[in-house]
């Protein structure tokens, strides 16, 4: 049995394949920014050759390479301040007792008083990153769920 015939087919406009690139595709825009960015970038480094400006590296290291900036009071950062210095003493537990260990969760120091051990890791916590579980055994925050 033969096919009907296709009743629109004088509405039927054919398809046919066409490539369209990236340059017709955004109307030759973006090679135009980047050809135009280009000349002025060696048009600068022509006029920069012609008036004989110095390129050099050196100058633009800092004499003094040790500046710092410090959080003021607000949170903006300001640019004057002293460091702290670090003393070369034995660190001090908060309890007053000589440094031992340091916790393991936010690193503050421990005497033998004042760590707790996880016991789930083992591992030595201040009493601020550990909680207590059942039995009176010490869980840190991070084995805690």
């Amino acid at each position: 049995m033969a096919k009907r015939a296709n009743p629109f087919i004088d509405d039927y406009v054919p398809q046919s394949k066409v490539h369209i690139g990236l340059k017709q595709f955004n109307n030759n825009e973006e090679r135009l920014q980047k050809k135009k960015t280009l000349q002025m970038l060696f048009k600068g480094a022509r006029k920069a050759q012609e008036n004989g400006i110095k390129c050099s590296l050196e100058d633009n290291f800092k004499k003094d390479g040790l500046k710092q900036l410090f959080i003021g009071a607000n949170g903006i950062l300001i640019h004057t301040g002293q460091m702290v210095k670090e003393n070369s003493s034995e660190a001090l537990c908060k309890c007053g007792a000589a440094k031992i260990e340091l916790c393991a969760y936010c690193d503050k120091t421990l005497c033998a008083f004042c760590k707790l051990v996880c016991s789930l890791c083992q591992q030595n916590f201040c009493s601020e990153c550990s909680l207590y579980g059942s039995e009176d055994s010490a869980v840190c925050v991070s084995c805690y769920r």
